[in-house]
């Protein structure tokens, strides 16, 4: 979970851990963070904002996908999607996400990139 915003960071990694198949294995608050953390933890999922202080997240996309090839790695940002769609996925993304997006709708997007079910009610 990489965001500069901490209490963003927190609220988000109480709601996935509160989600029988998601485990937050670590946070970062800028890019350069999030390539340490990358390197050292090996996450399967890394949700990455772009704006950020230090190291932005379109700055550290390709050193993340260097780290972690087999991860998937999503943007999750306050831009609109359509500005910056195609310049995360070429830069290694394999999906964004805007902020504005429900818990659920997140959720429901890591699950389908991850290839488990989307529970239905």
């Amino acid at each position: 979970m990489v965001d500069d915003a901490v209490n963003l960071r927190e609220l988000l990694t109480l709601l996935l851990e509160s989600e029988d198949d998601f485990e937050v294995i670590g946070t970062a608050s800028d890019g350069k963070q999030a390539l340490t953390a990358a390197e050292a933890l090996q996450p399967d999922i890394v949700l990455l904002d772009l704006a950020m202080p230090v190291m932005d997240g379109m700055q550290a996309l390709p050193g993340l996908r260097r780290c972690l090839p087999s991860a998937l790695i999503v943007i999750f940002s306050g831009f609109e999607q359509a500005a910056l769609l195609d310049e995360a996925i070429a830069a290694g993304a394999n999906a964004y996400l805007e902020k504005g997006a429900s818990v659920t709708q997140m959720v429901d997007l890591l699950r389908q990139l991850r290839g488990r079910p989307v529970p239905t009610e």
